[in-house]
């Protein structure tokens, strides 16, 4: 009887102390049948290894499995050893409590494959063996943390996920875009208001420029236009004087003012201006600055003025130093120019008369008397 107990895994009975020894042997001995129960100490850990062979390896880095460090050797091929049995009957009459675990031997050895023995003579209920389980339990083992519970340090509630960053990294990239469009249309705007201001200054000077332009343009026809006026009055001058003296005429008048002498007017004047003056004064009286062609009419000229006064004459050499010549361009015949005259002291080139009749040479832009020229009318 004490033998089947203890091939059977059950406690030993009352009474059995002594044979404690022979129970070291328990290791190797026949898995227990279904309805026993387990030994003291190893509950736990057969609820535990049931589903060890299915679950999924352990990462590197998570701590071995309890209370089998020293077991991790004789564990390498627990996962080829058959199942214990399980839900033995309890053996009749064995109401004994359970032995409690003993202090000195921490580990346990996994069973043995499942070999049944010749025992005669009992009444036994047959032992099967749990087919070996293939497939692959993709529940989580309680010796292996979840793969989902592991925290990341990138996810954590505040970011809220993958979705959360996009959305961030969009309203980023919106305020990018907006910003860049705000500096673009400000560049834009100054740009605009710089390109006014200079089109402006540019029209302010294209419009001085033209007024410039207009000034001196404006000035020099002017000029232009008096010396084509000068040179048309005195050109039809010249043409009454020498049409009065083709006219036959039966009587010979001169103005009021004038005194004749052998066929012409004389006019002398009772103010004074420049020698330009007093060509233009005579030019607008259709006569000309006085040409003394001969001794009669220098010495009534001489004697006609009576006072001593100094006159204009009609004779200049502006257009080459020295070379004296008269308004109708002929060259001087007659001298009557004084000891050491012309002398061109003061850059002097025009001719006067002085009380004696002499001439002289004096600047043409000084003041003084004159004496105008014309034939008589009819």
């Amino acid at each position: 009887m004490h033998n089947l107990y203890s091939i059977t895994g059950y406690p030993d009975p009352p009474g059995t102390m002594e044979e404690e020894e022979e129970d070291d042997d328990y290791e190797n001995s026949t898995p227990p049948y279904k309805d026993l129960p387990p030994k003291p100490g190893t509950m736990e850990e057969e609820e535990e290894d049931d589903d060890y062979e299915n679950s999924t390896p352990p990462y590197k880095d998570l701590p071995p499995k309890p209370g089998t460090m020293e077991e991790e050797e004789e564990d390498d091929d627990y996962e080829n050893s058959t199942p214990p049995y399980k839900d033995l009957p309890p053996k009749p009459g064995s109401s004994a409590p359970p032995r409690p675990p003993r202090a000195a031997k921490e580990t346990e050895k996994p069973p043995l494959p499942c070999k049944p023995r010749n025992m005669t003579g009992l009444d036994l209920a047959a032992v099967t063996c749990p087919p070996p389980q293939l497939a692959v339990n993709l529940e989580p083992s309680p010796l292996q943390p979840s793969l989902a519970a592991t925290p990341v340090p990138w996810l954590n509630q505040r970011s809220g996920g993958p979705g959360c960053c996009q959305k961030r990294w969009m309203v980023y990239l919106c305020l990018l875009v907006v910003t860049s469009l705000f500096l673009g249309c400000l560049g834009l705007t100054v740009t605009l208001i710089k390109y006014q201001e200079l089109m402006e200054e540019l029209r302010m000077l294209s419009f001085q420029q033209m007024t410039w332009r207009t000034n001196m343009t404006g000035m020099a026809g002017l000029a232009g236009l008096k010396h084509d006026i000068a040179r048309v009055r005195a050109d039809t001058n010249q043409s009454l004087v020498e049409l009065w003296g083709l006219l036959d005429c039966r009587r010979i008048t001169c103005p009021e003012g004038w005194l004749p002498f052998e066929g012409k007017c004389y006019y002398f004047s009772p103010s004074t201006k420049s020698w330009d003056e007093a060509r233009m004064f005579c030019q607008e009286n259709y006569s000309h600055l006085v040409i003394i062609n001969s001794f009669a009419e220098h010495n009534f000229v001489a004697k006609a003025h009576g006072s001593p006064r100094v006159y204009w004459l009609g004779l200049n050499d502006r257009a080459q130093e020295g070379d004296w010549r008269w308004l109708d361009g002929s060259p001087v015949t007659l001298s009557f120019w004084e000891p050491e005259e012309p002398n061109n002291i003061h850059d002097e080139d025009c001719a006067t008369m002085n009380k004696g009749g002499t001439w002289n040479d004096l600047s043409c832009y000084k003041t003084t008397y004159w004496i105008c020229e014309r034939k008589c009318s009819c």
